[in-house]
């Protein structure tokens, strides 16, 4: 067993260990970790993980890793995902992960927020309720007036526009990983309460399900609006958050 960190361009092994130290079947507050530690483009991710300790378990979830992404997100700033429960272990972690004075976007569980802070300058942050879509509860509407579509990075749209054609209204996915894809949805103000947003968001959900994947949605915590939207549809609060924002190691 070596003591320093492991450093690779999202290899097998590391993949592997990551996946293991998850909920297994991965559930829904796990998805988005495991698609971009796991399942995301090799080439666009390195991961950083803390050598093996004999006295845990292949399952225990103690595992301590990074894995920093090139998302269409944001041109200039990197996703980073994080997992650990010992302050000393992240710190070092990141240490190795990222670069002094360069801004990464995040996204982790809020109980490693004040082990992030230790070593890193937080901006921006906010806490997302998790919400889950099952077939069984799922309540759709259809509306003729929604456009389908894909990005070139296959990524699914769905748009009602105006008569300018501008958006009023359009949903789609920010990723999509073998069980399950993460969906958005933008109302302009103008066209709220209207119902477009739940019409929308609903086609998207439906061809998800075609696909044999499973809708997961983050809505901020202060954001009602959205969170009574997903439940309309049939979205349940899984009770997990997701602390999301921007982050300088100091």
């Amino acid at each position: 067993m070596t003591n320093e960190i492991s450093r690779s361009i999202a290899s097998v092994d590391d993949r592997a260990r990551i996946a293991n130290s998850l909920h297994q079947p991965i559930a829904a507050q796990d998805a988005l970790a495991h698609h971009y530690a796991v399942e995301y483009d090799a080439r666009r991710t390195k991961l950083f993980v803390m050598p093996e300790r004999p006295h845990l378990g292949p399952s225990d979830g103690q595992l301590t890793w990074a894995a920093v992404c090139q998302t269409g997100m944001d041109l200039f700033r990197p996703l980073l995902i994080a997992r650990g429960s010992s302050d000393t272990e992240l710190a070092s972690v990141l240490k190795v992960a990222l670069i002094p004075g360069r801004q990464y976007l995040f996204s982790v569980h809020p109980d490693l927020k004040s082990k992030l802070e230790r070593s890193c300058s937080l901006h921006g942050e906010q806490s997302n309720l998790s919400y889950v879509l099952s077939r069984e509860s799922f309540q759709p509407v259809v509306n003729i007036l929604v456009q389908g579509s894909m990005t070139p990075d296959a990524k699914l749209r769905a748009t009602i526009r105006t008569r300018d054609g501008s958006p009023a209204a359009e949903a789609g996915t920010n990723w999509q990983g073998a069980r399950f894809a993460e969906v958005f949805v933008q109302v302009a103000e103008g066209a709220r309460r209207r119902g477009l947003g739940k019409s929308v968001l609903s086609a998207v959900c439906a061809q998800l399900f075609e696909m044999g994947r499973t809708p997961i949605l983050l809505a901020g915590e202060e954001n009602v609006a959205s969170q009574r939207l997903a439940m309309r549809l049939g979205f349940q609060n899984t009770g997990a958050r997701e602390l999301t924002g921007a982050l300088q190691l100091r």
